[in-house]
């Protein structure tokens, strides 16, 4: 059974671990939009972009448990749960391997859970990707949601994708962790990320009613999701391949 209260996720709400988010968000330079789209209690479903190294989801994590005082559960890459000592990290933070049916008892026991369909087709693209969705068409969110009958809310950030130059990857230790060339892992310019502005913008919630066994029903959930995502990464991403001309 998936643990509701895992001890570093106890400790990041203690008035300790909120000084830490909030020094976080700062150095961060991350803003929070939309905040009241999130229930201030029982389950909901959070959906969004996601970007290399998993800093946008720490940042994430601070701003909503400082502006709407839930510490989220994070849906990881099951493979990452392979390496040992980050493992054991991810479980101390919270996190669960992406399975359907722990993410619905989590949402069922009233959790908030961000989801980030994209996994690391995502998370892995090239900065010549930045700000596209790598979803291929993945509905198991929206079935998810369907299924615990919680509030689906999409969530765009920006910022993420600008804060390491990616251009090319490396082809042995990803492929090793993960079995594929999607694991791939891309290489930074810099270690350091930059000092770019992070912003989160929480959307309004997705209508999850209708059957989860009916792939109509959850192919417009999933379509809707991605829509409402893509309204703000879209141009965003325009303006941003503008300005680099």
């Amino acid at each position: 059974m998936v643990p509701l209260a895992p001890t570093g996720w106890l400790l990041a709400q203690t008035e300790s671990g909120r000084r830490f988010a909030q020094s976080l968000t700062e150095q961060l330079h991350a803003t929070l939009h939309g905040d009241a789209h999130v229930p201030r209690k029982g389950g909901a479903l959070l959906v969004g972009n996601h970007a290399f190294m998993g800093i946008d989801a720490f940042a994430l994590a601070a701003l909503l448990l400082l502006q709407t005082g839930r510490l989220p559960r994070f849906l990881a890459e099951r493979n990452l749960f392979r390496i040992p000592g980050l493992r054991e990290v991810l479980r101390s933070m919270g996190a669960i391997p992406g399975t359907p049916d722990d993410a619905a008892f989590l949402l069922e026991a009233g959790e908030i859970v961000v989801v980030y369909p994209g996994g690391v087709d995502d998370s892995f693209k090239l900065s010549s990707d930045a700000y596209t969705l790598r979803w291929q068409g993945r509905a198991g969110f929206a079935r998810v949601a369907m299924r615990a009958r919680v509030p689906l809310v999409p969530f765009a950030a920006t910022g993420v994708d600008e804060l390491y130059r990616l251009d090319r990857r490396e082809h042995f230790l990803g492929r090793w962790i993960g079995g594929s060339s999607r694991y791939d892992i891309p290489l930074p310019s810099g270690l350091r990320p930059r000092r770019v502005p992070l912003d989160y913008y929480l959307l309004p919630p997705i209508d999850t009613s209708g059957d989860p066994r009916s792939e109509g029903d959850v192919e417009r959930v999933r379509r809707a999701t991605e829509e409402a995502i893509r309204s703000v990464l879209d141009p965003y991403r325009a303006e941003l391949t503008s300005s680099a001309r």
